[in-house]
């Protein structure tokens, strides 16, 4: 199975399963929307890592890039790159190593940089559109991993940087373009890993500031462009990580949520969205040194820090890989009781979870949300079937479906006053079991595993004596892989 999905309605979205031979992950990241089609990579079980194409009907292997082994980049959520009609992204064709491909949209991709001569390849892990050329990091072999660009008019690829000199690298990772410029983390020899900046103007690379002065690093994460502004977290000895702002010239220190020398902001991994805007406020994952990693909001008109919710009360809820989708904003989280799932944010009520997509404490750790035509496209992960491609249908994200699940569920009414009910329209019979509980995971409702015809059935849940809250319910089939799932809001 590849392609899951979540909508209000919890109206199933037919597509191709991907032919998987197997029950394991496919693995899909890189998620990029270009033209009418979603870009990914993934693994069908038969090919290896390849680049695919989904568009609204149908996946498809794109080419088998390295026949022998995986074409693709190994798994890290971060975005191909579009200059003009092409698509520039990572591939190995088993000849030349990990180098640097284009896709014009049809025919087989074509390799148009081999940074490293042989099969050893450049190994580039992160790819950025910027005034018409690509920019990456690559290994030559000879100045470590370093900075690079690619221009398609020339048809020539040329080192930026040696910030690391000789065979040492400065790893430059989180590219941001910005005023004209190119912003991103990097090593060097007498800085540590701080920002840099590259003008195309001068052809010139500089530090950008030296956060945490000296040797020392301040290693900068999650760099973000907001309102002329460059917000990022960075760490210092005496501060810890916090939230910074940058506008070009200066860098200002914005909180001190721990008031101390320990993290008040979250570290996140390279490729995860850490920071964003939201209704005039900056969101992020700080920790007061009380409460654990939970959601943070920074208020640029009058320069105060506060916890939006804590989601988790008794540990780290690590909101992260935040996405702005129709008016809500949508991220990861973990409320302890269900593991890191999908979560909901319109701005003014309780964040809710959208649904329990891998049960109980385990982890479907949704990440890579990427916007196509008008859905939201993630992956997530669950212990029945790995990794796989999930769809966010309707922004009301009431319920999550299993597309495999070949059937109707509606949930009525909800909000629920007294008695919800769930109506399961089956297009074939079915083994399911059905689960409801509290956001505490007590169970308000367990109907073990039977059988069920094709048809329609409608499942009675009685929520008088229920507390006005949040409810999950949570269909599954006869090995426990959710079929489908979601919230009843009690009034």
């Amino acid at each position: 199975m590849l392609l899951a999905g979540v909508c209000a309605q919890a109206q199933p979205v037919m597509v191709s399963d991907f032919n998987r031979i197997d029950s394991s992950s496919s693995n899909p990241c890189w998620l990029t929307g270009y033209y009418n089609k979603l870009l990914f990579f993934a693994d069908n079980g038969i090919n290896g890592n390849e680049l695919c194409t989904f568009n609204d009907t149908a996946i498809a292997v794109v080419a088998d890039l390295n026949p022998i082994s995986a074409g693709g980049p190994s798994s890290s959520f971060r975005k191909m790159a579009q200059v003009k009609n092409d698509i520039y992204f990572p591939g190995d064709n088993g000849n030349t190593g990990m180098e640097l491909f284009k896709w014009t949209g049809s025919g087989l991709p074509v390799l148009v940089a081999e940074v490293r001569a042989g099969a050893s390849g450049s190994d580039p892990d992160e790819v950025v559109a910027f005034s018409d050329k690509l920019y990456f990091n690559a290994n030559d072999g000879i100045n470590g991993n370093e900075l690079w660009t690619y221009d398609p008019a020339t048809n020539s690829a040329q080192r930026l940087t040696d910030l690391a000199t000789g065979t040492n690298s400065s790893n430059p990772h989180d590219f941001v373009a910005y005023k004209g410029k190119l912003y991103f983390v990097a090593t060097g020899s007498s800085t540590g890993i701080e920002l840099y900046c590259y003008d195309p103007a001068t052809n010139a690379t500089t530090l950008a500031t030296d956060i945490n002065t000296g040797i020392g690093s301040s290693n900068p994460q999650a760099l973000t462009v907001i309102n002329d502004k460059l917000y990022l977290t960075a760490s210092t000895l005496t501060y810890g990580r916090e939230l910074y702002m940058f506008d070009g010239k200066n860098i200002v220190r914005l909180t001190n949520i721990d008031n101390g020398a320990n993290d008040g902001a979250a570290a996140v991994a390279n490729g995860q969205t850490g920071i964003i805007s939201y209704k005039n406020m900056i969101l992020f994952s700080g920790n007061s040194g009380l409460s654990g990693n939970q959601f943070y909001q920074y208020n640029p008109a009058n320069g105060v820090a506060s916890m939006v919710f804590m989601m988790n009360p008794l540990g780290n809820s690590d909101p992260s890989n935040f996405k702005e989708y129709a008016g809500k904003l949508f991220f990861s989280a973990d409320d302890g009781v269900h593991g890191n799932e999908l979560w909901a944010y319109d701005g003014k009520l309780q964040p809710y979870m959208v649904g329990d997509i891998d049960s109980g404490m385990n982890a479907s750790s949704p990440m890579d949300m990427t916007q196509y035509g008008t859905h939201l496209y993630f992956s997530a992960s669950t212990t029945a079937s790995g990794r796989e491609l999930y769809v966010l249908l309707d922004s009301a994200a009431l319920s999550v479906q299993n597309v495999k699940f070949n059937a109707s569920v509606k949930v009525y009414p909800n909000p629920a006053t007294s008695e919800t009910h769930i109506a399961i329209e089956l297009q074939r019979d079915q083994a399911m079991a059905i689960l409801i509980t509290d956001i505490t995971g007590k169970e308000i409702l367990n109907i073990p595993v039977k059988n069920y015809t094709s048809g329609e059935h409608i499942i009675d849940v009685p929520m008088q004596q229920a507390t006005p809250g949040i409810y999950i319910y949570r269909i599954a089939d006869n090995s426990g892989k959710m079929l489908a799932g979601g919230k009843i809001q009690k009034q």
